[in-house]
């Protein structure tokens, strides 16, 4: 019993002492910024003597590094060099994968599904976008290698353009794999309205970080976001080395 009223206590001891440190550390970035900045993680890095530092964005989450000591800055890259390993790109990738999961019971998205699927990616997709166009053009390539892919709309001119209204009509439609097939294809889809997630689909895809890498951006299911076009056999190679981790 004792042994747990400890335990409890450390825990809510180390809490606290995060969410003081992560206070602090919005209170200094904001005022060295001159606007409100929300720190959500304080982490340790591998780097001796730098913090790294997870902040709330508009965009998506900010990932900057802070000397131990509070007196020097770093914003870009941290690559180990003995592993290789990036360790901002592996942080983003958490932050991504919960992310995805978090939105996985209430996305809404135009499915893809092999009779066998094996394996399954989530893919931001933009209408007029040529490399989207390319990608679903090997649709049935990807669900023959059993590779499900599931479509949500991310339009590159943002909310007032035409890839927004046509990434409507397609949800709109009756029939939404041929809609989407037709649209890609350069057919001209009814112009119609109805209740749709478009909006709330373009700002996971901002919160994920598509609008730095463009589209189409294939998100793994450990939350890896491949940039571009993928042929469908380099996908497969690069989803059975993930399972192999």
């Amino acid at each position: 019993m004792r042994k747990m009223v400890q335990t409890g206590l450390l825990m809510g001891l180390t809490c606290n002492v995060m969410a003081s440190e992560q206070s602090e550390m919005s209170a200094t970035l904001s005022q060295l910024s001159g606007q409100k900045v929300e720190v959500t993680q304080v982490n340790k890095t591998a780097m001796n003597g730098v913090k790294e530092i997870v902040v709330k964005a508009k965009q998506g989450n900010e990932i900057i590094y802070m000397s131990d000591d509070g007196q020097f800055i770093v914003e870009g890259n941290i690559i180990n060099i003995k592993s290789g390993i990036n360790l901002k790109t592996e942080t983003e990738r958490s932050l991504r994968k919960e992310l995805m999961a978090d939105h996985a019971e209430s996305l809404q998205s135009i499915d893809f599904y092999p009779d066998a699927m094996k394996q399954h990616v989530t893919v931001f997709t933009d209408i007029d976008c040529g490399y989207c166009r390319k990608l679903h053009e090997e649709i049935d390539q990807y669900n023959d290698l059993g590779i499900g892919v599931s479509y949500v709309f991310f339009p590159r001119g943002g909310l007032n353009s035409g890839s927004y209204d046509k990434a409507v009509n397609v949800w709109c439609a009756e029939d939404q794999q041929q809609a989407l097939s037709d649209a890609k294809s350069g057919g001209e889809i009814k112009p119609m309205m109805c209740e749709n997630p478009i909006t709330s689909q373009f700002n996971l895809g901002i919160q994920a970080g598509v609008h730095k890498v463009g589209t189409p951006s294939i998100v793994l299911t450990d939350g890896t976001l491949v940039r571009g076009y993928m042929p469908p056999k380099n996908l497969k190679a690069k989803l059975d080395q993930l399972k192999e981790k």
